[in-house]
């Protein structure tokens, strides 16, 4: 019987000769190479020589991440098989008796009027504030108050002990516009870098990064595993031992309302590359978010991830990616990019210059209009929508609300793919 020693181990060399051999004259770079939005080149085979041992560390969190969902103030939702919820600041009557194990993440419409309120500290589960003063800037084009007096907001937050995390960094929404994956992860850390600088570097231990996960699955676990990475070294040099903390939700910019039970497939997947690629926390969105959910499809969304830990035992290793050629060869090289787009934001002033002076809004439309242009012209393919339509499908258009209050910056628009063909039905 043969050994497994008897079999030669071809070198990656000698596996190219003979691909090419096969190929009968066609150009091996040309035909099984191909280059990604961010320029990244993916080869169709990858080996120990791919990846860099100096830098390819198992990551050490929590096999078992915070499976959360989005609550809802009703006395039969279901939330045994939960580690907490997200809620707004219109919720917290109804959040008063839930048992204080279940971790919440609150988002505030209103932060000066919430943190003034000094019985909210008084709810022992309110782990996570979501105030993120760069982000809504960001998203709105203005402040909440004055730059001045949102900082003076965000130090105050830092100052409340009873939050775990009080500072988000909300990188969801570079996701959602269109942003490929080295700029999502370089935009993130220059955000979070500009509250280092604002706030010192104490406030790193309750900064926390939200990101969205799009259909990309492998990308999207090296995405994930890269911002850890980068975002470790900048807490390096700011001398800091505080941890980095990965929210992940899933995207919306590959969600459709035509056929939109394929938005379930989607979320599944999603899930699953934030899962391996080490989220602390993920949330899976409905599969009706864009329209509005409703109690069965949040349900269904959070249940999703209860399949993964239970069933596919996702909670019974500590990181199987880790070793990864393919994955951690991609995670390296983001790693490497990000760096170099970052250090241009800074040498340029920062992420908040950039934005005032609308260079980071035109890095990220530049990446969304040629990501729209490719799955306008199919070489991006949602099924359901641009490919294998359901002829029969009929959708409810939704009115995008129109913003007509001055704003000081540009703001950086979330925008689905889907919407170009949506708005020809």
């Amino acid at each position: 019987m043969s050994q497994a020693s008897d079999f030669q181990q071809l070198s990656i060399a000698e596996w190219k000769l003979k691909v090419q051999a096969e190929l009968a004259g066609l150009d091996y770079n040309e035909v099984l190479v191909f280059d990604t939005a961010e320029g990244i080149q993916v080869k169709p085979v990858y080996t120990e020589e791919d990846r860099n041992p100096a830098t390819s560390q198992p990551i050490d969190t929590a096999k078992d991440w915070k499976i959360i969902g989005k609550f809802r103030p009703e006395v039969q939702q279901d939330y045994s098989y939960l580690y907490g919820f997200e809620v707004d600041s219109t919720q917290l009557e109804s959040i008063q008796n839930l048992p204080q194990y279940l971790d919440l993440f609150i988002s505030v419409e209103k932060p000066a009027e919430f943190l003034n309120n000094a019985e909210n500290s008084s709810l022992k589960n309110l782990q996570y504030l979501g105030l993120d003063v760069i982000g809504n800037l960001a998203k709105t084009g203005n402040w909440y108050q004055s730059q001045e007096e949102d900082f003076a907001l965000a130090q105050k937050a830092l100052e409340n002990s009873s939050f775990e995390k009080s500072i988000l960094v909300d990188a969801a929404l570079y996701q959602n516009a269109g942003a490929n994956h080295v700029q999502q992860i370089a935009l993130a850390v220059a955000h979070g870098v500009e509250y280092l600088e604002k706030l010192g570097a104490e406030a790193a231990s309750k900064i926390y990064f939200k990101t969205a996960v799009g259909g990309n699955y492998f990308f999207e676990m090296a995405k994930l595993r890269a911002l850890r990475k980068l975002w470790n070294l900048i807490l390096e040099s700011y001398e800091t031992k505080a941890e980095t903390f990965i929210y992940a939700e899933t995207s919306l910019r590959n969600k459709s309302l035509l056929d939109v039970q394929n938005n379930l497939i989607r979320s599944g997947l999603e899930a699953s590359a934030a899962i391996q690629g080490k989220a602390d926390v993920v949330q899976v969105l409905p599969l009706d978010e864009i329209q509005g959910s409703n109690p069965f499809t949040e349900e269904l969304a959070s249940k999703q991830q209860l399949l993964l830990q239970k069933e596919s035992y996702f909670d019974k290793f500590e990181d199987p990616i880790s070793g990864s050629y393919f994955v951690e060869n991609v995670s390296e090289i983001m790693t490497k990019n990000a760096l170099e787009v970052f250090q241009k934001i800074e040498a340029d002033g920062g992420f908040l210059k950039g934005l005032f002076e609308g260079s980071i809004q035109k890095m990220i439309q530049k990446s969304a209009d040629k990501e729209q242009q490719a799955f306008d012209e199919g070489k991006i393919i949602l099924i359901g929508v641009n490919k294998f339509k359901n002829p029969a499908d009929q959708i409810q258009k939704i009115e995008k609300p129109t913003n007509e209050i001055r704003t000081q910056i540009q703001p950086i628009f979330p925008k689905r793919l889907a919407e170009t063909i949506e708005n020809k039905q």
